[in-house]
């Protein structure tokens, strides 16, 4: 997990190549003109995900996980805080669902992270995290979603 200013993004180039070529769309900012829903870079190996949503009390959140996805998540409008522990300290509500790459686990959360559309959080896969916290109370939120196969 990797949480930081969007001017920093630029230091984690060379990780790898996919990783790379996402960090660059990020830097170019073209991101905040995607279009709701899935917005393919290259195919299903590097593409983002605009939502418009709502945030979230706490008690309404969950945990999620990735096998197959590094995920870069970006505000563009609002604020979100999103929550992070480590999976050993949490537990599995669902099994893991290979087709969508998603499992919920269940656990306190350790860790919030304010998001504001000035910075990024990237979790690798495996990593558990929990978008969409409200930041006060439920409000408005337009966020991106980078998908990156690991």
């Amino acid at each position: 997990m990797i949480f930081g200013q969007i001017d920093e993004l630029k230091y984690y180039k060379g990780i790898s190549k996919r990783l790379d070529r996402a960090i660059e769309c990020i830097l170019e900012g073209n991101y905040k003109n995607g279009v709701e829903g899935k917005n393919k870079i290259e195919g299903d190996e590097i593409f983002f995900n605009i939502q418009n949503i709502e945030t979230k009390k706490l008690e309404d959140c969950f945990f999620e996980s990735h096998k197959k996805y590094i995920d870069i998540h970006l505000v563009i409008e609002g604020e979100e805080g999103i929550g992070y522990s480590l999976k050993s300290e949490l537990k599995e509500k669902t099994e893991y669902d290979e087709e969508k790459d998603f499992q919920v686990l269940e656990g306190e959360n350790k860790n919030t992270f304010r998001m504001t559309k000035d910075t990024f959080i990237i979790f690798f896969p495996e990593e558990p995290h929990m978008p969409l916290m409200a930041v006060e109370e439920p409000k408005k939120l337009k966020k991106a979603v980078f998908k990156i196969k690991g």
